[in-house]
Parts: structure tokens; C-alpha cells; sequence
């Protein structure tokens, strides 16, 4: 099941073909699925599509959807997408060249605090970093 909808292989992995200015770091990937348990596979599945679809559509604009997505203040140029109901599990990602990044997840446990985001925006600027370099 995470074959089909989560891609294996790559950097800059296409995470759904129809919203294609959405990609996703390999090892994110990897980090979500260590992260979500088996039985809410289904149903984390169904809220990721959602959020990548209304990230897709709205790129830029994506931030008016607050329950959704965040812009971090103390990390130029990173966003945080929310998945309170899956053990509040973040994936910061940046915009780029009219596409989004999904570069870490991570599990928040101290409640909404951007001191707690620190390694996950060294991880996810070093992914980013990355990318730009690999082109």
C-alpha cells in the first residue's frame, strides 16, 4: 500500500503523479512511515492526499487553510504541514521554483513551540540545501 502512494527511490520523488509540483525528499518517506502506525495506514493516507492536493492547488496561498499548514517564524522559508490527529506528526517543507519540498517529519511532543522544530529545520535546511546543489 505505501509503494503505491509513497514513493521508494529518489530525491526529489514525485509524491502523487496528479499533483506533480509536489515532491517529496527520500528520506521523509521513510520518516513517515516509521512514524504512522499500520492500522491508521487508510486513514493517514486519505488526510495526507487531502493536504497535498490543497498544497498543490494553492501553492503559495496554501497557508489560509490554518488548521492545515503553518509558516515557520523562526525558519526562513520553511512551512509546516499538521497532522494533529497522527501523533501530531510535521512535515516541514519549502517552496521553490513554483513547487513544494517535503523534506523531514517528525513527531511535535510539546505542543506548538518553534524552539521544539530546531533539528528538524537544521535537517530539513540541509535537505534543501541538497537539492539545490544536486542540479
Amino acid at each position: 500500500m505505501w509503494g503505491d502512494s509513497m514513493p521508494e527511490r529518489g530525491e526529489g520523488v514525485i509524491v502523487f503523479p496528479q499533483y506533480s509540483n509536489v515532491e517529496m525528499h527520500s528520506e521523509c518517506r521513510a520518516e513517515i512511515i516509521q512514524l504512522i502506525q499500520k492500522d491508521e495506514i487508510p486513514s493517514f493516507l486519505a488526510s495526507y492526499e487531502q493536504r497535498v492536493k490543497f498544497l498543490s492547488e494553492h501553492l503559495g496561498q496554501e497557508i489560509v487553510h490554518k488548521s492545515w499548514f503553518e509558516i515557520l517564524k523562526k525558519a526562513q522559508g520553511l512551512r509546516s504541514i499538521r497532522f494533529m490527529k497522527f501523533r501530531n506528526l510535521r512535515i516541514l517543507y519549502a517552496l521553490e521554483s513554483k513547487r513544494a519540498f517535503l523534506l523531514v517529519a517528525f513527531e511535535e511532543r510539546q505542543g506548538h513551540r518553534n524552539t521544539e522544530y530546531g533539528p528538524y529545520i537544521d535537517i530539513a535546511q540541509k535537505r534543501l540545501h541538497q537539492k539545490g546543489a544536486s542540479r
